[in-house]
């Protein structure tokens, strides 16, 4: 049985913040036209410095849903003690039932890697319905690039993960009304886990000391990283725009 992390934990070594998660959300700022005035939500915020990094760049409210109650506690801690706590916001939440009006973002962005145990579906059909017409509706997914072997899948899922192959999850944004979907890889070169066993090990510990260590040394780890550099798994951004109901 894999040392499981909690989501946050296993995001904060999957996308550690300076090599991975923050040219990432470069990106998504790019393809989304981030702009001062923006509603933007942020679905699978963990502890929150997805928030904190866009409403510090880009001026704009950025509330942040994450159904981890420590973790979101943690991220309003730290938006005090940087004083964004006006323009970040947090609530725990189910992001299968978020507890929004309909139609109220100008952008959404969903994390799945931060929501292991939630349905991919459900998840995207949310963030679609809180999405204003013709919004920007984004997500960064876990992807099998091509078939899995059923071992390899049983031992990911240990981890707390859910790939999808990318027709599944283009699917999945279209049951949210959200169309004209482009896809692009999120982490070209498979180096955002595939790089040297040093550099996962101190990913660990910065996420969760010992247990951390632990997980990223364990035979379900080692199949992530022989996955990623057998271009089986990946990171993918799928953008949307979210269509008016006709």
């Amino acid at each position: 049985m894999a040392i499981r992390l909690s989501p946050t934990e296993l995001l904060a070594v999957l996308q550690p913040w300076a090599d991975v998660a923050e040219p990432i959300h470069r990106r998504l700022a790019q393809l989304a036209e981030a702009e001062p005035g923006q509603e933007v939500l942020w679905v699978g915020c963990g502890s929150g410095r997805s928030v904190l990094w866009w409403a510090e760049r880009f001026g704009t409210h950025v509330e942040g849903v994450d159904p981890d109650q420590q973790a979101i506690e943690a991220a309003e801690k730290t938006a005090r003690s940087v004083g964004l706590q006006k323009f970040a916001t947090y609530q725990t939440a189910d992001p299968r039932d978020l507890p929004h009006e309909d139609q109220v973002f100008d952008v959404v962005i969903a994390n799945p890697l931060a929501l292991c145990a939630c349905n991919g579906a459900e998840v995207m059909k949310e963030a679609g319905r809180v999405a204003r017409p013709m919004s920007t509706v984004m997500a960064l997914v876990p992807t099998w690039l091509s078939t899995p072997d059923p071992e390899d899948a049983r031992q990911l899922e240990e981890l707390g993960l859910e790939p999808h192959l990318l027709v599944e999850w283009k699917s999945f944004f279209r049951g949210g009304d959200v169309v004209e979907l482009s896809v692009e890889e999120a982490a070209q070169d498979g180096g955002w886990i595939s790089y040297g066993w040093l550099g996962l090990v101190v990913r660990g510990w910065r996420a969760a000391r010992w247990k951390g260590v632990r997980a990223v040394l364990s035979p379900e780890f080692r199949t992530l990283r022989s996955l990623a550099e057998k271009r089986v798994f990946g990171l993918s951004i799928i953008k949307g725009t979210r269509w008016p109901h006709t």
